[in-house]
C-alpha cells in the first residue's frame, strides 16, 4: 500500500472512532448515566453534559469534554 492510502485509511478509522464515542456519549447523557473510562492509567467516572454538544459535531475528543463527579 502507498503511504497516501494508509493515511486515508487511518483518517477514516479515526473518524469512525470519534463518531462512535460521540454516539456513546449522547446515549449515556440521554439516559442520565455516567461513563467509566481508563485514561492515562487512571479510572474515571464521567458524567455527560449533553447540552454542550451541537448535533453532528464530531470534532475533537468527546471524552475530553466532560464533567467529573
Amino acid at each position: 500500500m502507498k503511504e497516501k492510502e494508509i493515511l486515508e485509511m487511518q483518517r477514516l478509522i479515526d473518524e469512525g472512532v470519534r463518531k462512535a464515542q460521540y454516539r456513546l456519549w449522547q446515549r449515556a447523557g440521554a439516559a442520565r448515566q455516567s461513563l467509566v473510562v481508563c485514561r492515562g492509567g487512571k479510572i474515571m467516572e464521567m458524567i455527560p453534559d449533553v447540552d454542550q454538544w451541537v448535533e453532528d459535531s464530531f470534532s475533537g475528543d468527546p471524552l475530553a469534554r466532560r464533567k467529573q463527579r
